[in-house]
């Protein structure tokens, strides 16, 4: 009959042991954890860019302008690295 063992720790505790865990494992847990909250994050960052364009809507002339101003830059970019 396996024996069961269930622990509490506070998230300070968890994180004394991950500094214990190598750098393979820290990454792996990382990645699970990217896994498990990339919806979460996805929709902070877009409400923070809704709360921010209803402060300060932007028009479509803005955008268009921004595009235009970008994408020249960009041509001038390759076109300057070309001449090297």
């Amino acid at each position: 009959m396996p024996n069961k063992v269930t622990l509490e720790l506070n998230p300070n505790e968890v994180e004394k042991l991950v500094e214990k865990l190598s750098i393979e494992d820290k990454i792996r847990l990382v990645r699970k954890l990217e896994k498990q909250t990339w919806a979460k994050r996805l929709d902070e960052v877009v409400s923070r860019i809704r709360k921010r364009f209803k402060q300060s809507p932007i028009s479509d002339k803005e955008i268009r302008r921004i595009c235009e101003e970008t994408r020249q830059r960009l041509y001038n970019e390759r076109i300057k690295n070309r001449c090297r």
